[in-house]
């Protein structure tokens, strides 16, 4: 398999008169189509390090590549693209838009590309059938349930068709029930589609379902397993 993200000596640090380094010379290569979890406690970097894998921070020394570009030394400009084209985010808080419908919110990274066309509706429509939620197409997004919200933000991570696939806890703020269920759609997605998950999760029990467990602790890789 090809690899899609490499990171090369990654350190962040923080602070100007008091320095904190929260990442500590990381090195860490993801393939195509795997499924990753990183896990650790809370002040471990897992955030900071989705962030710069992400490009949506930079890191204080080291190299971050995507997809053979090296993101460091791209522009803001070259940076945002990248992000628009290759790499769909999910969080735990789903952000859509109150106003739209879940249709219109699964469309909008493709409006605001200025792509919208013929295949940009009949790929919607496919991702809205594929995360089960059809029926509830022309509701508004407050009108939807906890799951139903997260399963229309998984959908618009990957309208643009996006290589990567970055999730921050994104079944932080749901039940038991809905978490397996929210997992076993990634899953799916993954299986379908190809994409590259990298899933942060504090729940083991949901880790040791991938393809691969990456656990930091304060800010160094502590274990970098494939589960039985």
């Amino acid at each position: 398999m090809a690899e899609v993200i490499a990171l090369e000596q990654v350190r962040k640090t923080y602070g100007r008169i008091v320095k904190t380094e929260v990442l500590h010379g990381i090195d860490l290569s993801f393939e195509e189509g795997t499924f990753n979890a990183i896990i650790g406690q809370s002040g471990s970097g897992k955030s900071t390090l989705l962030n710069i894998i992400g490009t949506l921070d930079a890191p204080t020394s080291g190299h971050v590549y995507i997809s053979g570009r090296r993101t460091d030394s791209m522009s803001k400009q070259a940076l945002a693209l990248l992000r628009n084209e290759e790499i769909g985010f999910i969080f735990q808080h789903h952000y859509l838009l109150p106003e739209f419908t879940a249709f219109e919110n699964i469309l909008m990274p493709r409006r605001i590309r200025g792509k919208i066309n013929d295949e940009a509706y009949d790929y919607a429509e496919e991702l809205l059938r594929f995360v089960g939620l059809e029926h509830v197409r022309d509701n508004k997004a407050t009108e939807l349930s906890g799951g139903q919200q997260q399963r229309v933000a998984i959908a618009r991570a990957l309208v643009n068709r996006p290589r990567i696939i970055l999730a921050d806890e994104p079944t932080g703020s749901l039940d038991t029930k809905t978490t397996d269920t929210i997992y076993s759609l990634l899953r799916d997605l993954n299986a379908n589609y190809g994409t590259t998950f990298i899933v942060i999760t504090h729940d083991r029990r949901v880790a040791e379902k991938t393809d691969r467990i990456i656990e930091l602790t304060d800010g160094n890789v502590e274990l970098d397993i494939t589960p039985e």
